[in-house]
């Protein structure tokens, strides 16, 4: 998954653009969603794959998780992450890691993963990024996703400030890339994952009760953001997944 660091090596130098961008949907439909589906972390133990500069992992602990790690394949993401670490500290733990090459990192509570899984370039390595996961939960621990919805709206997608470029009847695994428009565009290079597909991949790991459901706004959207929210939960860009290590 090299590519994927080194894209995103680029996305972090040029983070500020991007963050101005990518805010919207995260305050205002990711976020609230998520946190919805992660519950009550206090005293919990949380591993966060792929988290970027952190943004969703700080969130976490200040939900009141007991020990946070957070881990990425890109050092430039890690580096911001850790830098906001240094301005504000709270303990988190960064490390350079990649999700389908990661050794077991502990039992965790809890296992994240934001924007992640549609970075595996085949169904094998999708497989074995669901069994990482798997191998560092505790049994009963949760599995807490945010995954890009692989049948997002034209509607939704100019709404949150993106814009995909699928093939016409995308087969599973597809390459594709993703333009967020920054000025010129930052594009990222992805592939087509349907939910269907993760699904029966975290079952083949070893999860059980799968569920998953779209992004929707936050009952707090101020009223001035109401219809750009209201077009950007059209078909939105991402949805959640939830499952349990029995």
């Amino acid at each position: 998954m090299t590519k994927s660091a080194d894209q995103y090596d680029q996305v972090a130098a040029a983070f500020a653009d991007v963050e101005a961008i990518i805010s919207f949907v995260r305050e205002n439909l990711e976020w609230p969603s998520f946190k919805n589906l992660l519950g009550d972390l206090r005293g919990l133990r949380v591993l966060d794959v792929g988290c970027g500069e952190g943004s969703f992992t700080r969130r976490i602990k200040q939900l009141g998780a007991a020990r946070v790690v957070g881990t990425d394949l890109s050092p430039g993401m890690i580096a911001l992450a850790q830098q906001a670490e240094a301005r504000n500290p709270q303990g988190i733990a960064y490390e350079v890691q990649d999700l389908a090459a990661m050794p077991p990192q502990g039992e965790f509570d809890v296992v994240t993963a934001i924007h992640v899984l549609h970075y595996a370039d085949t169904r094998e390595t999708l497989q074995t990024m669901a069994n990482t996961m798997h191998a560092n939960l505790k049994p009963g621990g949760k599995l807490a996703i945010l995954s890009a919805n692989a049948n997002s709206g034209e509607e939704s997608e100019t709404a949150a400030g993106f814009r995909t470029y699928r093939p016409a009847n995308p087969k599973e695994g597809d390459k594709f890339k993703v333009a967020v428009l920054t000025t010129p565009p930052t594009e990222i290079e992805v592939h087509h994952w349907p939910a269907e597909t993760i699904s029966d991949v975290l079952q083949t790991a070893g999860f059980t009760n799968v569920s998953w459901d779209l992004v929707k706004p936050s009952t707090a959207v101020a009223p001035a953001d109401q219809d750009r929210a209201a077009r950007c939960a059209k078909n939105p860009t991402s949805l959640t997944l939830a499952a349990i290590k029995q």
